[in-house]
């Protein structure tokens, strides 16, 4: 089974028809920032139109999207929100054919509210809280963990991408949302670990745990993709 994990879309679903026509995936597992805002853009969308056929397509909300629609559909328990794709509320896990457990533990707090407005382009539930690690079931192993934002454990680079002003893109290594994802790390100890929020490209390794951060598809030489290994 062939697995791709992709970085932040921001709504271009046209990078995920492209993965699936010249990749040919069978799931596609991405990392928030999706672009779910069916109360600005409609949904399904229409422009570009999903084509992700038989690939089954799942993911974790960022900090940009409509995070009371996401509520909805999760509480609904209905997590299928257009033909094979698939929203993954925090604290989910995935169960892959080859046994592996995938834990999603989606949200961040946005660095950029200033220039957006609360209730209708960033909310407060964006952020998780601490209450949220109880969701995730008990009693199992987690192998990979997918979530928005990284652990303070690992070690990100400094440097913004290209184009990127300093800040507020530094204002993502200290935002609270990083210290209840090191609770996960002390937790569970996964061996494999994905996420995007920072808009770039870097692998590293803590303690047995194996890191990738993925880019956004406009980020010139930065890697926004990657096959789950």
């Amino acid at each position: 089974m062939k697995t791709i994990v992709l970085g932040d879309i921001h709504g271009d679903f046209q990078v995920i028809n492209y993965l699936v026509s010249t990749q040919k995936p069978d799931l596609i597992i991405q990392v928030g920032d999706f672009g779910f805002w069916p109360h600005r853009n409609g949904w399904p969308p229409e422009n570009p139109r999903l084509r992700n056929g038989d690939t089954a397509v799942h993911f974790c909300d960022g900090n940009h999207e409509d995070h009371p629609e996401l509520a909805k559909i999760a509480a609904s328990g209905e997590l299928e929100i257009a033909p094979n794709v698939f929203y993954q509320p925090r604290g989910s896990v995935l169960t892959l054919p080859d046994g592996r457990n995938v834990l999603f533990f989606g949200g961040a707090a946005s660095t950029d509210k200033a220039s957006r407005i609360e209730g209708d382009d960033w909310f407060q539930t964006e952020i998780p809280e601490m209450e949220d690690l109880e969701r995730i079931p008990e009693g199992i192993t987690i192998d990979i963990v997918v979530t928005h934002t990284a652990p303070t454990f690992f070690e990100l680079r400094k440097t913004a991408p290209f184009g990127y002003a300093k800040e507020p893109w530094l204002g993502k290594h200290t935002e609270p949302t990083r210290l209840i994802l090191d609770e996960i790390v002390l937790r569970y100890q996964p061996t494999h670990w994905y996420f995007g929020h920072f808009h770039i490209y870097q692998e590293g390794s803590h303690k047995g745990i194996n890191w990738t951060a993925l880019a956004m598809p406009v980020e010139d030489g930065e890697t926004w993709w990657t096959e789950l290994i």
